[in-house]
């Protein structure tokens, strides 16, 4: 098991309990081993610990079960260990550097590495000192751990007036971390094999989610959390609109749970517009006569969003995506083209549920005029790309198609 605890070294020799991280610690992960000695609180102050546990304790009551949380135990957790425990106005811009610098010893996926259970903190950093395993990806360390640490040490600065250590604070990268990789647009070649591939596989979510993706320039995440009823006519066009919370009936205990929609911008709740092929090939007619939602293999596993994205990637590799091109790509295609038709910027961001820009842009309502519409369902689709290979699909069929690797068992649904 990880214990995610600093050993003590000739430098941090004093240790004590850190208190335990919340009911949703992940058992692969010994949350109760110490960490590094606190340092005194003054001025009233609460530690670094109780702040981000109290962070942690209101995420978990918010979004249970997210799959967020084991995220940020764990982050939070490696924090203690390197840097150690103290209260705010005792952290200092130079510690985020430090943290920084020794974590890009850190292995990537480094929770899923056999050969790293049982090891401290201290300890995984030392084993790959020498970089022989491949360190994480600079926007991992970037967007998930710092990002994480700053959110927790801010968390309580409100209530009690203190000051953000890490505000403004520049940070140098070592070398050594994975530069992120710039998204490029998908190739037609590469689209057109994931289209043949998609449909050649029978699966619903493999055919239809590239193209939906394409067409309508939406978030996967979005797409995949889409039920028939939020299907409807409007304007001469049919349209789409997710409610942010959507009542979910387990159709083996026939319990129903309410779940949140993953729902990055507001601009996401917004509708936006189905291209009319997409009712040409019959896709939209059926959609709308599903109940439930429509992709619903994505749905029968414990983190429908992760598998989703998971899936597709697979898709994108397997076809013949190479460097930025992703899934993600496929919807940055969409926008580009609706650029290259000339669909004005406040249009392009409310189709693709972008934030929409200046304090102009957000005066009037929030939604497509009825001239937006019937353009963006009549887009010139991109030359080059055999559309035909949807026509004549059985959509029931493949809707039952199932695979049998990551789905949750009956009795956890």
């Amino acid at each position: 098991m990880l214990k995610l605890s600093a050993q003590p070294e000739e430098a941090l020799a004093a240790l004590a309990a850190v208190k335990d991280v919340g009911p949703q610690a992940p058992a692969v992960y010994n949350t109760e081993a110490p960490a590094v000695a606190p340092t005194a609180a003054t001025n009233g102050l609460p530690l670094f610990s109780e702040i981000s546990q109290a962070y942690i304790d209101m995420r978990n009551d918010r979004d249970r079960d997210s799959a967020d949380i084991p995220m940020l135990i764990l982050r939070r957790q490696v924090f203690l260990d390197i840097i150690g425990d103290r209260t705010p106005d005792k952290y200092y811009p130079s510690d985020l550097q430090t943290f920084v610098n020794r974590m890009q010893y850190w292995p990537a996926n480094v929770s899923k590495r056999s050969d790293m259970e049982g090891r401290s903190t201290l300890e995984i950093l030392e084993a790959n000192k020498h970089f022989r395993l491949q360190p994480m990806a600079q926007n991992t360390l970037r967007g998930g751990y710092i990002a994480n640490i700053r959110t927790m040490m801010r968390h309580r600065i409100q209530d009690l007036k203190y000051q953000d250590p890490f505000a403004g604070a520049k940070i140098s990268m070592p070398k050594a971390y994975k530069p992120p990789k710039p998204r490029e647009g998908v190739s037609l070649a590469v689209t057109n094999r994931v289209f043949h591939a998609g449909v050649n596989s029978g699966r619903l979510d493999e055919a239809i989610l590239p193209l939906m993706a394409k067409l309508t320039g939406r978030r996967l995440g979005l797409l995949a959390y889409l039920q028939g009823e939020d299907i409807r006519e409007k304007n001469g066009v049919w349209v789409a609109q997710t409610d942010g919370i959507v009542e979910v009936k387990d159709e083996i205990t026939g319990i129903t749970s309410w779940q949140r929609v993953p729902i990055k911008t507001s601009e996401s709740m917004t509708f936006y517009v189905l291209h009319n092929y997409m009712d040409e090939i019959g896709l939209v007619k059926w959609m709308r006569e599903q109940t439930g939602f429509i992709f619903k293999e994505v749905h029968e596993h414990p983190n429908p969003s992760k598998y989703a994205s998971k899936t597709m990637q697979n898709v994108m590799k397997r076809n013949g995506a190479k460097g930025g091109e992703v899934f993600h790509s496929l919807r940055g295609d969409a926008i580009d083209e609706m650029r290259d038709a000339e669909v004005e910027g406040r249009a392009r961001r409310l189709q693709s549920g972008h934030e929409l820009g200046d304090v102009h842009d957000k005066y009037g309502f929030r939604a497509l005029t009825a001239k937006q519409c019937q353009y963006l369902a009549n887009l010139p689709l991109r030359e080059g790309i055999d559309w035909d290979i949807f026509r004549g699909l059985d959509f029931d069929a493949m809707a039952k198609r199932r695979r049998t690797r990551g789905r949750r068992p009956a009795s956890e649904k």
